[in-house]
């Protein structure tokens, strides 16, 4: 049999079989065993099979997922992000639509120091929602949709967990993708900020003003998020200056969040046990899939289908530029479908070939990875922040038809923002020049 065929039948197989509701690690690792035993033979694949989990679980490279893991935990607990929502609220709660930009800055702030975007959204959630619908009476469309978007900052703004797994598949530098994902994380920060505003001037009732606060109170309030800051800062300069590489700068990081943690009194036995429960299991969950993308990229490349698509494209012609709009829209389409991490490990051996023969900078190519992958986490109809934001107010009487309507003006910012950053490659390119 042609082993291109092979190939996509495989690829066929394995969305059915995730379709079915099999876990992705399991899809992935059996299709691409099956994949090589119709390819090399038994024994062969056999042998790979046996490799491939220690050679992957071994890699030095991959001890920055559960140390960021484990920032983000701590962080948590010694209530950063306790702090970061109040000292938003009180710069931009007198504001239409304050609360909810508060919720958005929130976010991005303790997105500098956990890399989870539903874990981002769901803590967002469970701090702000008292605020924003109980107090303030903020229309639920805005509450839910604002909450949702903030939670796309959580993988874009550094350090985002989503980067390791493309530095992973692509063999780039994740420090490099972090430095990259600096100014875009901003940006987009920014974007939700105007559109709220907007949204809240042209409809006054979707977000009423909070209490004014003197400006003694928010100098005041800044202090709260200083910690955050000195994190961020020693963990971004470090690995932006060369003194440390990105999992160095992680552990560093998990230190500082660790000491915080103990000098807030805010650890003790049980929740430091809760924080090592939910880092494992997680890092578990995240390795199981590493372990079987990697068997299934294998069998992708040895059916020489990457190489065959890449053919393919470039005989069409096409710009570099044409054919990156091209996968955006594929990404786009994708994600109304399929999860975070299905996306990445599914689509990225297949379209890595393609970007390396047309020379495309694979860091900006990162950038725009994670950007369309955040927007998948917040469209209709299986965005998994929907999913997180509605668990969190199902005793609100919200209906996910609510969440979906308020979602949908930052679906549109963001599909404006991959505009911009696909426009203009130097706004993520900039700042890596200078590492």
């Amino acid at each position: 049999m042609n082993p291109e065929l092979v190939g996509i039948i495989g690829i066929g197989v394995m969305l059915l079989l995730m379709f079915l509701g099999i876990p992705i690690a399991v899809c992935m690792a059996s299709v691409g065993f099956c994949g090589l035993v119709v390819l090399w033979g038994t024994q062969k694949a056999l042998i790979m099979l046996g490799m491939v989990p220690f050679s992957t679980i071994a890699n030095y490279f991959l001890s920055v997922l559960p140390v960021y893991l484990l920032m983000g935990e701590f962080a948590d607990v010694s209530g950063l992000m306790r702090d970061s929502y109040r000292a938003a609220n009180i710069w931009l709660g007198n504001l239409r639509g304050g609360l909810a930009m508060a919720s958005i800055l929130g976010a991005a702030f303790f997105s500098t120091v956990s890399g989870s975007s539903m874990a981002c959204a769901a803590i967002m959630a469970r701090i702000s929602l008292p605020s924003l619908l109980d107090e303030y009476k903020y229309d639920p469309r805005l509450a839910t949709g604002a909450l949702c978007a903030g939670g796309t900052l959580g993988n874009l703004v550094p350090p985002g967990i989503a980067f390791v797994f493309y530095a992973l598949m692509s063999e780039t530098s994740v420090g490099k993708l972090y430095v990259a994902a600096l100014i875009p994380g901003i940006i987009l920060t920014l974007m939700y900020l105007i559109q709220i505003y907007i949204q809240c001037k042209l409809n006054p009732s979707l977000g009423p003003r909070g209490g004014s606060t003197t400006w003694k109170r928010k100098l005041f309030a800044t202090k709260d998020v200083l910690a955050l800051i000195v994190i961020f800062t020693i963990v971004m300069g470090g690995i932006w200056l060369g003194v440390f590489t990105a999992t160095e700068a992680g552990a560093v990081g998990t230190l500082f969040t660790f000491l915080f943690a103990l000098f807030r009194r805010t650890l003790n036995k049980q929740s430091l046990l809760q924080v090592l429960k939910n880092t494992i299991s997680i890092s578990g969950m995240a390795f199981a899939i590493i372990v079987g993308a990697q068997i299934f990229t294998y069998f992708i490349t040895v059916s020489g289908l990457s190489e065959a698509l890449a053919k393919w494209v470039i005989d069409l012609k096409l710009t570099p530029l044409g054919v990156v709009v091209c996968i955006m829209i594929v990404y786009f389409i994708l994600g109304t479908a399929m999860d975070t991490i299905t996306m990445i490990f599914l689509t990225l051996p297949i379209l890595l070939g393609v970007v390396t023969a047309l020379g495309i900078d694979l860091i900006w190519f990162g950038v725009l990875v994670i950007i369309q992958i955040e927007l998948s986490n917040i469209t209709p109809p299986v965005g998994m922040n929907l999913f997180v934001v509605a668990s969190m107010v199902k005793e609100r009487n919200i209906t996910m038809g609510t969440i979906f309507l308020g979602v949908l003006p930052f679906c549109l910012t963001m599909l404006l923002f991959t505009a911009l950053m696909v426009a203009f490659p130097q706004i993520s390119l900039f700042l890596t020049k200078s590492m």
